[in-house]
């Protein structure tokens, strides 16, 4: 189950009800997914191929509909696992804070990460989602991704943007 870490307040939550509420304060989506049996095959695997990428991504077509009409719509397959030989070079480019130019939603079939995030008004907290959970990481704001201990995680990704980024949230820090 995800748990919110409330840097700021030294404030830590468990009940995904919550976290949701707090989450859509900062214009976070944050909720839970059903896993299918096909996710459950593939959860026993490292990493997948490409095939095996795409088929788990049309396995879920109720959750392709919601983003395939957006602008810059696309998708993929992220996996990490510990053995993964460049995990550390990809991980150092993530772990600082930064932001992007489109939404990412991430809907985690395996493992687990944190999502760090600096909201418009100065809090600062981190969030660790798990399998069957997903979360949105809205375009322009601050943010920043770490594995937990565990460093294994599988999680399809959907991006696409809207375009609604303003030159003054490239500068805030």
């Amino acid at each position: 189950m995800a748990y919110l870490n409330i840097i700021n307040d030294n404030l830590e939550i468990y009940d995904m009800n919550n976290i949701s509420l707090i989450m859509r304060k900062f214009g976070i989506e944050i909720g839970e997914f059903d896993i299918n049996e096909l996710v459950l095959e593939y959860q026993k695997k490292d990493t997948l191929n490409e095939n095996e990428r795409n088929k788990l991504i049309s396995s879920h077509s109720h959750i392709v509909e919601k983003f395939k009409d957006k602008s810059g719509y696309r998708s993929d397959v992220v996996c990490f696992y510990p053995e993964f030989e460049h995990l550390d070079f990809i991980l150092k480019k993530f772990s600082p804070i930064h932001f992007h130019y489109e939404n990412e939603y991430w809907y985690f079939v395996d493992g687990e990460a944190k999502f760090g995030f600096l909201g418009t008004d100065g809090t600062k907290f981190e969030v660790v989602v798990q399998k069957g959970e997903y979360i949105q990481v809205p375009e322009g704001l601050w943010q920043w991704f770490e594995l937990t201990d565990k460093r294994r995680m599988k999680s399809m990704r959907f991006f696409y943007s809207t375009n609604s980024i303003p030159l003054r949230s490239a500068i805030k820090v």
